[in-house]
């Protein structure tokens, strides 16, 4: 058993280091032995948990982009009202980007993704786009928003997510989220709202 918890703390490290370095260099421009020094192991050490840089990469960027959702997807929730749920959804993803500025730049800059890393954030990217549209729809099935296109307003809101990767990511803007979180839910609901 203790075997298993420190396997899973050196992947975790590795992983880690990996953020670091990609972040700073690139996918192409980075070495196994950079991410290695950085982890404090030695490379042979990484092909243990991982066949190649390419593998440690699309790990890397699994373990973030499920973290990011984790943050954001609560059974809590299901009670609240649509101004809460984008409220909190907001105040997560803020929180998310600000916390994780370096996993941030690397999920930004994607163009080193390869076809098999881009089909699988597609997919996870439509799943949680019908998540939206359930919470939409709901709103307007409860009357707490007016009739809309739940296609345009789903994306209205994925387009304010999307465009503060930029700011958070590279651009390091400094934020209180939840501030921020409460002023985009009153630009998004003033025009939704009856």
């Amino acid at each position: 058993m203790k075997e298993a918890r420190t396997k899973a703390g050196k992947r975790d490290i590795i992983i880690a280091s990996a953020i670091q370095v990609f972040s700073r260099k690139g996918f192409h421009n980075t070495r196994m032995e950079e991410i290695a020094l950085a982890a404090g192991i030695g490379k042979g050490t990484i092909y243990e948990y991982f066949s190649s840089k390419l593998q440690l990469f699309q790990e890397m960027l699994e373990t973030g982009v499920e973290a990011y959702y984790n943050s954001m997807s609560n059974e809590e929730l299901q009670q609240l009202s649509l101004r809460k749920k984008i409220r909190l959804m907001f105040e997560s993803h803020l929180k998310f980007c600000h916390e994780n500025r370096e996993l941030t730049k690397i999920m930004f800059q994607n163009d080193f993704f390869d076809q098999e890393l881009k089909e699988w954030s597609f997919k996870i990217h439509k799943q949680k786009e019908g998540h939206m549209k359930a919470l939409i729809q709901e709103g307007i099935d409860r009357g707490e928003i007016k009739d809309v296109d739940v296609n345009l307003a789903v994306l209205m809101v994925s387009g304010v997510l999307h465009s503060l990767w930029v700011p958070l990511g590279l651009e390091n803007w400094q934020i209180d989220p939840t501030e921020v979180s409460v002023q985009l839910t009153d630009l998004v609901m003033h025009g939704l709202a009856r």
